[in-house]
């Protein structure tokens, strides 16, 4: 198999500008924009919520941070309506905000 230098056989062509530049936008296209839920969305994801509360049953969450979706699994032990934060019995607190989905595990 023929072993080639990769991307350092380029990397001398280019000015550092440009290494940064490319480097920032390889960054930049992996970041995730925060999803926009209509309100049927919305409505499940309250149920969904609501009922692994009242029923401590483990719920899959998809959380929105920043750049990125992640996923975090945990039944709830507390829901703030106040403050608008849910609290996973491991001590992780979740804006309502930041929220994407709810699936209930049964």
């Amino acid at each position: 198999m023929n072993k080639d230098r990769g991307t350092i056989k380029w990397n001398a062509m280019m000015l550092p500008e440009h290494v940064k530049f490319l480097r920032e936008w390889q960054e930049e296209d992996q970041l995730v924009t925060k999803p926009q839920l209509d309100e049927a969305l919305v409505e499940q994801l309250n149920t969904n919520l609501q009922r692994a509360y009242n029923e401590r049953q483990p719920i899959n969450l998809k959380v929105w941070e920043k750049t990125a979706i992640y996923q975090v699994c945990g039944r709830i032990q507390k829901m703030n309506m106040n403050e608008k934060y849910i609290q996973l019995e491991n001590g992780q607190k979740f804006l309502f905000e930041a929220l994407c989905d709810a699936v209930i595990d049964e």
